[in-house]
């Protein structure tokens, strides 16, 4: 567990890489990618859509971001986040005909679009990527898994009908206290449902004192869970 969480510890030197715009692409005959680790990439991606509608990445164009291998040095690759596949696809040019797929494991911490992720597959979580909102401590974690679902639609026209696929986007966040990870909602009033009810008067009044609100920064949320942690 402290493995794998201690390499949250690593996301301020990621965000000091990008703050400083120092990049530096890791080409084929000059990357830091372990041997054994690169192996394992698989082949270069296709990403077939056929009669689906719709993005299924979280951004479609491929970006700078860095990826932490074992807690070591970062390295700056072109990446994009298919949510729909749960996959990172990366390479060292920005060409999608040159996309590798991110082994899911959770000793790679990665940075994309101000955003840090990891592969997780631990306690009660469901095994996805997962982006890290905020570290209370080692152990306690505010994380949102994204999703993308399809589902049928009919195509109808005065010759025949037809179904295509679209997709949709959802996101489910979980507040993980030492393996143990609880669905929460980003909401005034719902939020309070996940804790247990001995403490809900208490965090109810907090919200009201301090006038919190549960906007996408997260900000209220955090602030009503390190009240939940000193409790």
């Amino acid at each position: 567990m402290k493995n794998h969480l201690l390499l949250v510890l690593f996301i301020g030197m990621c965000s000091s890489i990008f703050a400083q715009g120092n990049f530096s692409i890791y080409r084929d005959n000059g990357n830091n990618l372990e041997t054994n680790f690169y192996k394992k990439l698989s082949t270069n991606l296709k990403n077939n859509r056929g009669d689906v509608t719709g993005n299924p990445f979280m951004e479609e164009k491929l970006e700078l971001g860095s990826l932490i291998l074992n807690g070591g040095v970062a390295q700056v690759f072109y990446m994009r986040y298919n949510v729909l596949e749960q996959r990172i696809e990366f390479s060292d040019t920005n060409n999608v005909e040159t996309l590798k797929m991110l082994p899911r494991e959770n000793n790679i911490l990665i940075q994309l679009d101000g955003k840090t992720y990891q592969y997780l597959n631990l306690g009660n979580l469901p095994a996805g990527y997962y982006e890290i909102v905020t570290t209370f401590d080692e152990d306690t974690l505010l994380l949102v898994h994204h999703n993308k679902n399809s589902y049928n639609i009919e195509q109808k026209s005065s010759y025949n009908s037809s179904q295509k696929s679209k997709l949709k986007s959802s996101q489910k966040i979980y507040f993980l206290d030492n393996k143990n990870a609880i669905e929460i909602d980003n909401h005034i009033k719902r939020c309070l449902k996940a804790f247990p009810k001995s403490t809900q008067p208490v965090l109810k009044t907090y919200i009201k004192e301090n006038k919190l609100k549960f906007n996408d920064d997260y900000k209220g949320l955090i602030a009503l869970l390190n009240k939940y942690i000193t409790l």
